[in-house]
């Protein structure tokens, strides 16, 4: 069985390896010069190790990608920590000035939320028990039935759904935040471990082991390389590959194959901006959600608080990250002109240090988040298409999940299990 695998990120990569496993003759386009996506990382002459061109982390209970690199044999590669996450939040927002001027609260324990000050015990009590509900219900599907903000405030209460969790929501989906599923929020509790894991080298360790992988199974890997089908008056549009695997988002997969039903599904595009200085921006954090709407970013995430700096020359690396409207005129600035607009409220995250910056790098992602309204699994795109034997496999996919490797690992696993069924 010939199979065309359109996409190198990582689930065009874990289908390409489980078709080539199964005798599956695999050939994977790659428009980009690089495998990853998103993923990928780029690497510093200074630099030990690769960084990722959007911050990357794996959670202890991410199942796909644990026993994928066991089958690999990189487990002794993985690397296992506990870092801070904390959330920056206005003097608006508490009952009193924040300590220090600082404005950041650590709030990634059950501790640390009844420590807070931006809510009264009630209202702690009632968001620990939406946490510890989420956390316990195993049910997704009756969510999506009910918004994100309905749910919450009905239960975590109106003013603490202002202070944590609605700037986060509106600074990820903009406008459709009144709109999204609550089923997409108890996701992204219901997944998340204190402990994080991340991978000696970066995740390009994984990528090239995945890439090694596939060639020695008989797979082939074309980089720089769009796919292309030539045209055929008997309706069938392709004559070379018997079955053909899109792993690039929906949009740009209805370019190649117009036939494929438009997407229900709108998304955001991301974007993240890299600093490298030599002293660091947070201290001691590693993810710091800003629930500051002023701010022109949605996170601060510091990598080096993280992974140590020795592997990055001595700097220190923090990401700056946003999700954004395709039409958003960050999207159009240089990296230079967006720096400026960023740096007073960067300065504002550690007022007492100014910084040495070496390097900065600025990194966008078309059609990277997809927006999870109500009743989101019945609109999302599956995987077999209306074009036979072309199937459809992306973040877009993935149900109730949000974007992830792990989840996009095991969705290329799904992916080559059903084309190799249908096979047979």
């Amino acid at each position: 069985m010939k199979v065309a695998v359109v996409g190198g990120g990582f689930t065009g990569l874990a289908a390409a390896y489980e078709l080539t496993k199964h005798g599956a003759a695999v050939t994977l386009f790659e428009s980009s010069p690089v495998l990853g996506g998103l993923a990928h990382g780029f690497r510093q002459p200074d630099w030990k190790w690769h960084l990722e061109y959007s911050y990357h982390h794996w959670f202890t209970n991410d199942r796909a990608v644990l026993t994928l690199i066991k089958e690999l044999g990189l487990e002794d590669k993985l690397i296992i920590k506990r870092p801070i996450t904390a959330n920056y939040v206005p003097n608006s927002k508490l009952s009193f000035d924040s300590l220090k001027g600082a404005n950041i609260f650590q709030l990634d324990s059950p501790k640390h939320l009844f420590l807070f000050p931006g809510l009264s015990i009630l209202n702690k009590f009632r968001t620990a028990a939406l946490l510890g509900f989420l956390k316990l219900d195993p049910f997704w599907k009756p969510l999506e039935n009910i918004t994100a903000e309905h749910f919450l405030t009905s239960i975590g209460g109106r003013h603490s759904y202002a202070v944590l969790w609605e700037p986060l929501l509106v600074g990820k989906f903009g406008d459709y935040a009144p709109k999204i599923q609550a089923a997409w929020f108890w996701a992204r509790i219901k997944k998340r471990t204190p402990n994080l894991m991340y991978m000696e080298g970066g995740f390009k360790t994984l990528i090239d082991a995945l890439e090694s992988a596939i060639k020695k199974q008989g797979g082939k890997i074309l980089l720089n390389t769009q796919y292309e089908i030539p045209a055929s008056p008997a309706g069938r549009r392709n004559t070379k590959y018997d079955k053909i695997l899109l792993t690039v988002p929906t949009p740009i997969a209805q370019k190649i194959f117009p036939e494929i039903t438009p997407p229900a599904v709108p998304h955001r595009w991301a974007q993240t901006r890299i600093l490298e200085t030599e002293q660091p921006i947070l201290k001691d954090v590693y993810w710091l959600n800003i629930t500051d709407r002023s701010y022109p970013f949605l996170a601060a995430v510091a990598h080096t608080n993280f992974m140590d700096k020795k592997y990055y020359g001595g700097h220190h690396l923090t990401y700056f990250g946003n999700y954004l409207p395709e039409d958003h005129k960050y999207l159009s600035m240089t990296k230079e002109k967006l720096l400026e607009k960023f740096l007073p409220f960067i300065q504002r995250l550690n007022p007492h240090t100014k910084y040495d910056i070496r390097n900065t790098f600025l990194f966008t992602a078309p059609f990277a988040q997809p927006v999870h309204e109500l009743h989101y699994s019945s609109r999302s795109p599956k995987l077999e298409t209306a074009v036979p034997d072309v199937y459809l496999a992306n973040m877009d996919s993935i149900v109730p999940w949000d974007r992830g490797t792990n989840y996009a690992i095991a969705l290329g696993q799904k992916a080559a299990a059903a084309i190799t069924s249908k096979h047979i």
